[in-house]
């Protein structure tokens, strides 16, 4: 992000909201992180452009033939959309390097300025086959954005469905990547072909409003259900089947300005995990302009009471007890669970070390604390707040933040990075800042945690080896509210 663009009078005005939401102390952090963030991606506008598919190798993929020629609907739900936005979203479309595609566009416009340029991009057209490619729909009047959705979702025909903003775009080698991804999910069923993969969706940058910079790229973890539970990470672009699509009634007026994110949790609720597919790569540019809220988050206030919603509901469907709250960052939650009873045993992380799986065996509770015993705890009421996690079915394992004594993170979680090899999150940050996407401060999903300060779940280990470890169908959480710090 430009120098200019950083201090501009929007953002300006931004960051006094936020002081006057979140006091002078976070407000400094926030503004300090974001200068470092901006300085860390100077280079980014390159490195995309060192990353996006080359002339010859889009014309290699428009030559490409795959097995199995799914068929995508974009669906397009417009209302009075700036024309220059509108073409652009076309074109983005109709440059598609894959070319079995449909794009749905349901205008609730009162003017006819929409259908005038849609109209007027087809005619001049001259390829015969795009143009049969793009429906139109002028509907009665804006039913809003859940409803003008639905309609879009109405008129498409295709096996999936994708989700399309009206002023945004797609890479074009979008729907290339979206099948060739699908090609991985085909089996026989009862010598029926059937597709395992239910959901994709991709990584995301932003645009700016002339479309001469891109900046915010969006690098997303796989599919993270507890961090879907904190903020819509998924978000653009989100690819579904288009029977789930339909099945699960499409999208909701109760929820508009978070329908995506309600849409997205009622898609991939009965789903597995092998089931929703993220393809590392930026396939969509989120259009930011003064009006949408990839640029001023506080254009919608609305739209993060109705995601507070989405999340609430989802919990209730999913059979979870929680309170969901507001965070300092717009349009980000945390999940406060309720507590539950059982017994814990605490021992230090020395007494694990010496431990094996016959010792653990032998041990009559079913929830074991280990704790360094050079940490404090800065939480009121920790070791309850750790439990609340435990006793769901899926999670094994639970940790919170690690501070050093210089307030900087020591653990936040480990990830794994392309080799396999366990990272740690967010070392060394100070802990005051945020982090990537605000991550260090949300809740999700982690593939390991520090066994300074983990809380696991005895069932969840696999005691059939010398040293245990966690069977694969249970998941580590990493819980930020749970805060310690080195003595």
């Amino acid at each position: 992000m430009s120098v200019d663009k950083r201090f501009s009078k929007q953002n300006i005005e931004r960051g006094l909201h936020y002081l006057k939401r979140n006091g002078f102390k976070q407000a400094f952090f926030k503004a300090k992180e974001r200068i470092d963030r901006d300085i860390q991606e100077e280079n980014y506008e390159e490195w995309l452009q060192n990353n996006l598919p080359t002339q010859a190798e889009l014309e290699q993929q428009r030559m490409h033939v795959f097995p199995h020629r799914y068929k995508i609907s974009i669906l397009v739900p417009a209302y009075e959309t700036n024309l220059v936005f509108l073409k652009e979203m076309i074109l983005s479309v109709m440059g598609q390097s894959y070319d079995n595609w449909e794009l749905c566009i349901a205008d609730g416009s009162e003017s006819d300025r929409v259908k005038n340029c849609v109209m007027d991009m087809v005619g001049k057209c001259a390829d015969l086959c795009c143009n049969s490619k793009i429906k139109y729909q002028k509907l009665d009047k804006n039913y809003g954005i859940s409803v003008n959705s639905n309609k879009a979702l109405e008129m498409s025909t295709g096996d999936y469905v994708g989700l399309l903003d009206h002023d945004d775009l797609l890479t074009k080698d979008a729907l290339y990547e979206i099948v060739k991804a699908l090609q991985d999910g085909v089996q026989i069923v009862n010598g029926i072909r059937e597709n395992k993969i239910l959901a994709l969706y991709s990584d995301e940058d932003k645009i700016n409003q002339d479309g001469s910079e891109y900046f915010d790229y969006h690098r997303k973890p796989d599919f993270n259900p507890d961090l879907l539970r904190t903020n819509n990470y998924i978000c653009h672009f989100f690819v579904v089947e288009r029977n789930i699509a339909v099945k699960v009634g499409g999208f909701r007026t109760e929820y508009n300005g978070a329908q995506d994110h309600d849409f997205i949790f009622r898609c991939i609720e009965s789903a597995s995990k092998s089931q929703i597919i993220h393809i590392n790569k930026v396939l969509y540019h989120w259009r930011a302009h003064e009006l949408s809220t990839a640029d001023n988050p506080e254009s919608k206030l609305y739209a993060y009471e109705a995601g507070k919603h989405a999340i609430e509901a989802h919990l209730e469907r999913m059979g979870l007890e929680g309170e969901v709250i507001y965070t300092p960052h717009l349009g980000f939650f945390r999940v406060k669970y309720k507590q539950a009873e059982g017994r814990v045993m605490t021992i230090t992380k020395k007494m694990w070390d010496a431990m094996n799986s016959a010792d653990i065996a032998l041990l009559s509770e079913e929830y074991i604390m280990i704790l360094n015993s050079n940490l404090r705890p800065l939480t009121p009421n920790w070791q309850a707040e750790l439990l609340s996690h435990l006793v769901r079915s899926e999670v094994g394992a639970v940790g919170g933040k690690l501070y050093t004594r210089k307030n900087t993170i020591e653990s936040a979680g480990y990830s794994k990075n392309e080799d396999g090899k366990l990272i740690p999150n967010f070392r060394g940050m100070n802990r005051y800042y945020s982090g990537y996407m605000h991550r260090a401060c949300l809740q999700q999903e982690v593939d390991g945690l520090s066994l300074d300060c983990m809380m696991i779940k005895k069932s969840a280990l696999n005691l059939t080896n010398e040293k245990p470890g966690m069977l694969k169908e249970y998941i580590a959480v990493f819980d930020p509210y749970v805060e310690f710090k080195r003595k």
